[in-house]
């Protein structure tokens, strides 16, 4: 019950902008060495390339 209350605070929190993760810097820090940590994420384009590299390499695989 308090984890289900903390994440739904977390929830709220993140959708109305009370809490605001710099996701960039976070990958960036975490590997993703293509995000740059200056620039805003734009999901859309971070998945996209993404999947698009995975394609990329099992091609180059085979």
């Amino acid at each position: 019950m308090l984890l289900g209350s903390l994440v739904y605070g977390m929830v709220i929190g993140l959708r109305d902008g009370w809490l605001i993760i710099k996701w960039s810097q976070l990958f960036h820090n975490i590997g993703f060495s293509q995000v740059d940590p200056e620039k805003p994420v734009t999901w859309s384009e971070f998945v996209i390339d993404n999947l698009e590299k995975d394609l990329q390499q099992q091609k180059d695989d085979f």
